[in-house]
């Protein structure tokens, strides 16, 4: 509820935060020391990343690798030695990204030109149906890390398909791209899931119908509707999990709580050009102040990414942990709320997600 409290406040008249501001880099520092979470792995603080050469021959798909915890979880599987794949709305992105993926490999003495990009818009159905022909050339994938987001529209948007548009870019977008890769998934696939503890701004548990993916505008919240979305990740990968030991795969099929990372998820919040305007240090004074004192309590992209590198990177296989359609947060297993586990939930949604986008897993 904190974490609601101030996410719905950071851009508006909230003038009781604005002092907090005079010491935001002391406090940045402090609470970074508070916050930390060691690394089973690495010992003390230190993100994790993998050992250079230990992902040789793993191609590793990464959904919105363009910036955020997308574009560090590429700078450090590349360091890994993976092939990298990365998905993005517009080439002039891509290319961006790829060039700082291969710049972050070499600064950490690794050669690593096996990052590529392909361009994918998850609002867009029938583009997502396009990958059957545009990915003929991707013969195996090792890890699908359904990453992209979207959150808190202020506003209700509906896609081209007509859903609700935070359903179908967290969601919607994600099962129908899974569907669609099936067949390339390699025999020991990891599909990770990006959700997010805001789940729990869900608590009547998953809605189903028109109530979810065509809210009434009248009663429309981002937030809420966001939680939503969440919440629908952590049942798909409970779902896909459950289909794939039915029909004897082997995959490995999970979510995580990255944290609340500084990202620019914020742009969904306050619109692209404010957002602009405010990285460019021309936002109005309170704002500036709120968005400096709000950013001390925010995980770094480096800090945020960890958990799902460390899952893209079957670390949890060192510890002999079972993440098999689990919920991960700072690499340990959390325990989730009944209406987050809950089958019948999840077998709807599955039901649904079938219908309204048409594609299917065949299992």
């Amino acid at each position: 509820m904190i974490r609601y409290i101030l996410l719905s406040v950071l851009f508006a008249d909230a003038f009781a935060f604005s002092g907090m501001a005079r010491n935001h880099r002391a406090s940045s520092r402090l609470f970074a020391q508070q916050q930390a979470v060691a690394c089973p792995l690495t010992g003390g603080n230190k993100p994790f990343t993998p050992a250079p050469g230990s992902l040789e021959g793993q191609t590793i798909v990464i959904t919105g690798g363009t910036g955020g915890l997308g574009l560090e979880s590429a700078k450090r599987l590349a360091v890994g030695g993976a092939s990298i794949l990365l998905t993005a709305r517009s080439v002039e992105k891509a290319e961006r990204a790829v060039s700082e993926v291969k710049k972050y490999a070499r600064e950490n003495n690794v050669m690593n030109e096996k990052v590529s990009f392909k361009l994918l818009d998850l609002d867009n159905l029938q583009d997502v149906r396009n990958v059957l022909e545009t990915w003929k050339d991707v013969d195996k994938i090792d890890v699908l890390l359904n990453n992209a987001g979207i959150m808190a529209l202020p506003k209700l948007e509906l896609t081209v398909d007509g859903f609700e548009r935070q359903m179908q870019s967290n969601h919607l977008g994600h099962f129908a791209l899974t569907a669609l890769l099936s067949s390339k998934l390699a025999p020991d696939a990891r599909v990770i899931n990006v959700s997010s503890s805001a789940h729990q701004f869900a608590p009547k548990g998953m809605l189903s119908g028109d109530a979810l993916w065509k809210p009434d505008s009248f009663n429309y919240s981002g937030w809420p509707v966001y939680g939503q979305s969440k919440l629908a990740n952590i049942l798909f990968t409970k779902e896909l999990q459950r289909r794939c030991e039915a029909a004897g795969k082997d995959w490995t099929v999970a979510c995580l709580h990255p944290g609340v990372v500084a990202t620019d998820l914020g742009r969904y919040i306050i619109g692209n050009e404010r957002y602009d305007e405010m990285k460019k240090g021309n936002g109005n004074v309170l704002a500036t102040l709120l968005s400096n004192a709000f950013s001390a309590f925010l995980k770094t992209p480096e800090d945020g990414a960890t958990t799902q590198i460390w899952l893209a990177a079957r670390q949890d296989q060192k510890s002999n942990m079972n993440v098999r359609g689990e919920y991960l947060s700072d690499y340990k297993v959390q325990v989730l709320a009944d209406y987050a586990t809950d089958a019948s939930a999840a077998k709807q949604l599955w039901k649904e997600s079938e219908e309204r986008s048409q594609i299917s897993f065949g299992f």
